[in-house]
């Protein structure tokens, strides 16, 4: 990169940081918005939960694979700028939308624009820091997730509760307003990206890791492969089901506010989630480091059990206080499940092969799980006939989906292990 402070590998990293942030914000400011959502434009949880679901989920998995080899094409900088400024444009829509069938569009097309954003930050990280440094980078973009999740829900009670107190005197409803001035912050990052010099990529090596040849070792590694990412859709689901319905469980079951759930959700949303992503990445370093084998895969079981049976406590205690106590153990959990799971996936593969890896992990667990964990909770609530307290559903839903990621990680670590360098070199070389 240049030598100007602004093609520093620090300032790469912060404004990519920046515009992750900015998506999660985005992305996660529906879920503190559920009740005037609901009322301005009369849509059921149902299809609220495919707006925070399979609208996003399915779309943006799809729309990953064309977006990072238009970043490897023509420019990631350049991809990443275009993403931020379409779904910046699509967050003003979806503030503007006036029914179900726009705001699905809305959200359909932040997923598009969202999807260009991921491979080309971590291409440009990966190219950027010497290896050493690179997994702490990439854990630092993954905590941008909590960052942009907790703020949203932080800033966005209070900032709805004291709208709603002047509504009167607004041009439009304060959930729209906070969807606006949320897509006014994407010039800040369009800002910042544009000051940031596009990282000179190396010229690519002889093609000795095609297509053919990932699937092959993809075939060649499917018990491994099936179970891991059969557990992750389990996990998958649970943690999209939990960011979903965890602020709606605290304001019907414990009539807390938006603005006490955003505030108190939020924080507890950034400080478990960033605890848990460096804790348990700090502990299977610590892990490979004594020689422990499936270090990754270890401390992913034991967090999927965490997950499940403190989401489990949150719903069923009558206290709201306690409640919040298990949803910050949760979170930890939920941390250290998100930050190694896409880490953990690749590490089945030779190094060549990470980007594609990455790729599979998002489209099978992001888009089925996405997809399932949202819907699932109010139609497992309306089965049990819970009335608009998603609390049982979420609970029963946490068990089942924690039982079923331990189960299938269980027979992961039991799925003898291949070479697979030494199998790619022999398919290169033999």
């Amino acid at each position: 990169m240049k030598s100007s402070r602004f093609g520093t590998p620090g300032f790469a990293l912060f404004a990519l940081f920046f515009a992750s942030v900015l998506a999660f914000l985005d992305r996660q400011l529906l879920n503190i918005l559920i009740r005037p959502i609901r009322a301005d434009v009369g849509i059921s949880d149902v299809q609220f939960s495919l707006l925070q679901g399979a609208a996003f989920a399915v779309v943006y998995s799809l729309a990953a694979f064309p977006m990072a080899y238009v970043a490897d094409r023509f420019g990631r900088k350049q991809v990443i700028l275009a993403s931020i400024i379409v779904w910046s444009a699509m967050t003003v829509l979806f503030g503007m939308a006036s029914s179900f069938t726009w705001l699905l569009v809305a959200r359909m097309g932040l997923a598009i624009g969202e999807a260009g954003l991921s491979p080309a930050a971590i291409s440009i990280v990966r190219q950027i820091y010497p290896q050493a440094r690179q997994s702490f980078a990439v854990a630092i973009l993954t905590i941008s997730v909590y960052v942009g999740g907790g703020i949203s829900m932080t800033i966005g009670g209070p900032a709805l509760a004291a709208l709603e107190s002047h509504a009167a005197s607004l041009p439009l409803e304060p959930w729209r307003l906070l969807f606006i001035a949320c897509a006014a912050l994407g010039l800040i990052g369009v800002v910042f990206l544009a000051l940031m010099p596009e990282p000179r990529q190396a010229e690519r090596a002889a093609a000795t890791s095609s297509q053919a040849e990932f699937f092959r070792l993809l075939r060649l590694q499917r018990a491994a492969v099936g179970a891991y990412l059969t557990a992750f859709v389990g996990l998958n689901a649970l943690a999209y089901a939990v960011m979903a319905w965890t602020p709606a469980m605290f304001m019907r079951s414990h009539a807390w506010t938006e603005r006490q759930i955003g505030v108190a959700y939020g924080l507890t949303f950034i400080i478990g989630g960033v605890v848990g992503a460096l804790g348990s990445g700090r502990l299977v370093g610590q892990l490979l480091q004594r020689g422990s084998a499936n270090a990754t895969v270890k401390v992913i079981r034991v967090a999927a059990l965490l997950l499940g049976v403190a989401t489990a406590m949150s719903a069923f205690v009558p206290d709201g206080t306690v409640a919040l106590a298990f949803t910050a153990v949760g979170m930890i959990a939920m941390g250290s499940v998100i930050a190694l799971g896409a880490f953990g996936f690749q590490a089945l593969f030779p190094k060549a092969f990470s980007a594609r890896a990455v790729a599979v992990y998002f489209l099978v667990p992001g888009t089925l799980g996405a997809s399932l964990g949202p819907s699932a909770v109010p139609l497992l609530q309306r089965a049990l006939g819970a009335g608009e307290d998603p609390g049982p559903a979420l609970g029963i839903f946490a068990i089942a989906l924690s039982l079923w990621a331990v189960f299938w990680l269980g027979k992961l670590l039991r799925v003898p292990q291949i070479d697979l360098t030494a199998a790619a070199k022999e398919s290169r070389f033999g």
